[in-house]
């Protein structure tokens, strides 16, 4: 992750992201808080291409992820009221 997604990430404040890990996972995000004295994201999971990591419950938590495992940072066009009236963004 360089200096522009970390900047991504604050321009999307509770937007969607798209971020891929150094280990090839694929997630689309909400973004709910940047730290960059702490060096972490903590975000809410949308969708992942590694459902099989992630407990189902009926509310989701909120997820933490290090800056140093995060390869890089899109943003994603589609509002939250987009996501959830076509269901989960793949």
């Amino acid at each position: 992750m360089n200096d522009r997604d970390v900047e991504t990430l604050k321009r999307n404040d509770n937007c969607l992201v798209r971020i891929t890990t150094c280990d090839g996972e694929v997630m689309i995000a909400r973004v709910r808080f940047v730290s960059e004295s702490n060096q972490d994201l903590i975000y809410d999971l949308v969708s992942t291409t590694k459902e099989s990591q992630y407990e189902k419950l009926d509310e989701q938590p909120a997820y933490l992820i290090r800056f140093n495992d995060i390869e890089s940072v899109e943003p994603v066009g589609l509002s939250g009221s987009q996501v959830e009236s076509e269901g989960k963004v793949q």
